[in-house]
């Protein structure tokens, strides 16, 4: 009892990645290589979650192999550091560039690993980063065991360096997310390394993958997978919303002119990178004007509650944003667009429809100037 008083917070975590772990099988059997990565991650966390309080247990003890436990868990433990920092970058590195390929030519992010591996055996010999009495089976630290926080320090220096640089290949929100990814086992480690009976080295990494798995791994039905704006399920339950509460409100439908010829030119995957972007450039431009859904395809909805702004200067003000793009493709992106102001005892089909019709005639009259 006693320790699992003073492990508490190991338990805890512990139950959290179990539990975690039950839900991801649970809910989804579609396999993915970032989920994957994910439970690269939660598994290593989980045996350096359990052999930090087994260092301490053994620390001391006499009786037939203690010496061996003590020296091996301690090895262990210094050990899944780097490994774990590999396994975290790799999970970054994928959702930054969606190559698995690119991952493992870079070994997994592995070499501090084999690094610390190559020191860790030196230190049996010579005590580097610590040492165990064979007497009285107690741990010491080593001359140089700071060298190992250093070491680990910069490669999560390195990882924050990594996504601050590729930050454009991702949303705002995941590059935040990552940067706490890797900021949180950081602090951690400084708050153990003042108090080490402050066990937040290991643990802190568990929020790390709790944060990933419901922002990443999950996919919620309200959101569209590839632009993470709303979809037409939420844009549908929206207008129900408002129409069942007499809420005036207006939509405006828009598609993209001659994206097929994106796609055609310059591929499937730019023309990806082209929705989000627009997507982005929509919700920044209306912010907490207005409720923006990819209804599918690069078709795009804009519902506006009780004409808070003029239809005109939401057009106007994404033109300007995409003129101000640095990307040359949305620099010359041109779109139609249709808007209408519901009108009562009007069906979400009736309204579809009229605001479609007009976004047509926007672009026949296109097509003709």
């Amino acid at each position: 009892m006693e320790y699992a008083v003073q492990f508490q917070i190991n338990i805890f975590a512990l139950a959290i990645l179990f539990v975690l772990y039950a839900i991801m099988r649970m809910r989804s059997r579609v396999e993915s290589y970032s989920k994957s990565l994910l439970l690269m991650i939660m598994l290593t966390g989980a045996i350096a979650i359990v052999m930090e309080p087994l260092t301490w247990i053994f620390d001391s003890k006499q009786f037939p192999g203690a010496y061996f436990l003590e020296y091996s868990t301690n090895f262990l433990l210094f050990l899944l550091g780097p490994i774990l920092g590999g396994f975290m970058l790799s999970y970054v590195d994928y959702h930054l560039f969606k190559n698995p390929g690119r991952i493992k030519k870079r070994w997994y992010y592995q070499g501090a690993s084999v690094l610390t591996f190559l020191v860790l055996i030196m230190n049996v010999f010579y005590p580097v980063y610590f040492h165990i009495d064979p007497v009285r089976n107690s741990f010491s630290s080593g001359d140089f065991k700071d060298l190992h926080y250093v070491v680990l320090g910069s490669f999560y220096l390195y990882m924050l360096f990594f996504v601050l640089k590729n930050r454009r290949r991702t949303h705002p929100y995941v590059v935040l997310l990552f940067i706490g990814f890797f900021l949180l086992p950081i602090i951690g480690m400084v708050v153990q390394l003042f108090d080490s009976k402050l066990y937040f080295s290991w643990t802190t990494i568990v929020l790390s993958v709790l944060a990933s798995y419901t922002f990443l791994e999950s996919t919620t039905t309200e959101e569209d997978f590839l632009t993470k704006l709303y979809n037409r399920q939420s844009y549908e339950s929206y207008l129900k919303y408002l129409i069942e509460g007499n809420r005036g409100f207006s939509i405006m439908l828009m598609d993209l002119n001659h994206f097929k010829e994106i796609n055609d030119q310059f591929g499937h995957q730019r023309g990806d990178e082209v929705l989000v972007a627009f997507g982005q450039v929509l919700k920044k431009t209306c912010q907490k004007n207005a409720f923006v859904c990819r209804l599918g395809g690069d078709e795009f909805v804009i519902v506006i509650e009780k004409d808070q702004v003029h239809a005109e200067k939401i057009i106007s003000d994404i033109r300007q944003a995409l003129s101000r793009s640095e990307d040359p493709l949305l620099q010359q992106l041109s779109f139609s667009y249709g808007y209408h102001h519901y009108q009562d005892s009007m069906t979400m089909d009736e309204l579809y429809a009229t605001v479609d019709q007009k976004m047509y005639q926007y672009k026949r009259a296109m097509k003709t100037v």
